[in-house]
């Protein structure tokens, strides 16, 4: 079992979010101001409309920074990134992605807003950061050990990535970019995708890159060029990276296409994202959706809202079976990778892929039915701990359950990945507005970081110390 207790909290209020987009429409004044007058000045590498009042903020995503870390006298807490949108309500055109950064003591300050380049496209949402070049030391691991890596090929969707690097290399000496940034390898540089598009039209995904470990980042550009009727990347939930095995480094990105006929896909990268693969698209199957109906359980027609995991007992603990596989099969082990999705009201189901995420097998119920569309997930000492409104039953058969109540938003744990239990309760209000959570962990120093929506006024952050029972 797994121990739990909070070390840390702080949450991003609108309030501070008005003030900040204030405070970033003055600098877009100014810069149009500089140029205007043949200086250089910008805000987010171009200029930015003066913004209606900010009327909300949700789906965030944050990011332990590597290479920024304050000794804490009882945690090794890392600074982190922290982005999320703000504006009109989703799909009203008039939102922006905001990058906070927030350090040990809790106090936050705006690094950036971003907007699309694009005038006609301004409705900003699920931003998602990551390091870019996570997978390079994991191959390089693989390589060092003298064991092989599967044959590396060029994903089918080049993406605008040495674009945005070479445009940076112009920039060098005045960012103040070491020769591996430069070459946009180095290990602080850091991605943000987010989705954009007009009120009516399918949103399309931009990337910026960091190259000073989150301090700013450059102008965002289409993170796929070639794919104007698709978004590409992540879809709300983080990038997962394959750690060991034949397909050490590669990075997955769980996504979905959220409408009534709703699909979950994995775009896949062997290259750091300099190019793309997709994998087949996941549905319940027409039976699958007769059962739900005949159970009246909601599918929504599909799946969405993807997270990813890795298979569990894939960590050498003591008493793990890890340590007495063969080789062969080990690397077996490090190649499944399981993927969670749901829907508002709808049963959780999961998908299996024994290698690596190319390609997924049919979706299957899991004993757990959420209350709201947004779930997370990570792994912990060979556990499974989901988040979300989440109401846990003892068979796949939920059609008991009334999927029209609500439930407080906790995190469950599991040890097999089928029996849920509730390992805590971050709010207590079945009927607040809690929403989107994600996770991220920190295995080393055993943390687990979560951020989430406050009703839609503020973002909650919260650092939790996990430990094996």
């Amino acid at each position: 079992m797994v121990k739990i207790h909070e070390v840390f909290s702080t949450s991003i209020t609108l309030d501070e979010v008005e003030r900040a987009n204030q405070e970033a429409s003055a600098k877009a004044t100014t810069a149009r101001s500089a140029s205007a007058n043949g200086g250089v000045g910008t805000f987010g590498g171009y200029d930015a409309a003066q913004r209606a009042p900010v009327r909300l903020c949700h789906a965030s995503t944050i990011l332990p920074l590597k290479h920024e870390r304050d000794h804490h006298a009882f945690i090794p807490f890392s600074p982190m990134l922290c982005a999320f949108y703000a504006g009109g309500d989703q799909g009203m055109g008039d939102t922006s992605v905001y990058v906070v950064h927030i350090g040990a003591d809790g106090c936050h300050s705006l690094v950036q807003k971003l907007d699309c380049p694009q005038r006609n496209q301004k409705a900003n949402c699920t931003p998602v950061l990551f390091y870019l070049n996570q997978g390079a030391e994991a191959r390089a691991l693989r390589e060092q050990s003298g064991k092989a890596l599967h044959e590396l090929e060029a994903g089918n969707f080049k993406t605008t990535v040495n674009d945005i690097v070479s445009e940076a290399k112009a920039k060098a000496e005045d960012m103040n970019m070491s020769p591996a940034q430069v070459r946009g390898t180095g290990s602080d540089v850091i991605a943000l995708i987010y989705k954009a598009a007009r009120v009516s039209d399918q949103s399309l995904s931009y990337l910026s890159l960091s190259f000073n470990d989150g301090k700013s980042f450059v102008k965002p550009r289409r993170l796929v060029e070639c794919s104007p009727s698709q978004s590409r990347g992540p879809v709300r939930t983080k990038p997962f990276m394959i750690r060991k095995g034949p397909y050490a480094g590669r990075v997955l990105f769980p996504s979905s296409v959220d409408n009534d006929e709703g699909v979950a896909f994995a775009d896949y990268t062997d290259d750091d994202l300099r190019t793309l693969n997709q994998s087949n698209e996941i549905t319940p199957s027409a039976s699958q959706k007769a059962k739900a109906a005949e159970a009246k359980v909601s599918l929504v027609q599909g799946v969405v809202q993807a997270t990813l995991y890795e298979d569990l007992g894939a960590h050498a603990l003591p008493g793990s079976e890890m340590e007495k596989l063969s080789a062969e099969k080990q690397d077996k082990k490090y190649s499944i990778v399981h993927m969670l999705m749901s829907a508002s009201g709808a049963q959780v189901y999961q998908a299996d892929s024994l290698d690596a995420g190319a390609s997924w097998g049919e979706p299957y119920p899991l004993p757990l039915v959420n209350c709201n569309a947004a779930i997370d997930a990570v792994t912990y000492m060979n556990h499974l701990i989901c988040c979300g409104r989440l109401i846990a039953c003892d068979s796949e058969d939920v059609s008991a359950v009334d999927t029209s109540k609500n439930a407080p938003l906790a995190l469950y744990i599991s040890a097999d990945g089928h029996h849920f239990k509730e390992l805590l309760r971050l709010e207590d209000d079945e009927n607040g507005i809690f929403t989107s959570p994600y996770l991220q962990i920190d295995r080393r120093h055993n943390l687990l970081y979560i951020s989430y929506t406050d009703h839609r006024k503020a973002i909650k952050i919260r650092i939790f110390r996990l430990l094996s029972d």
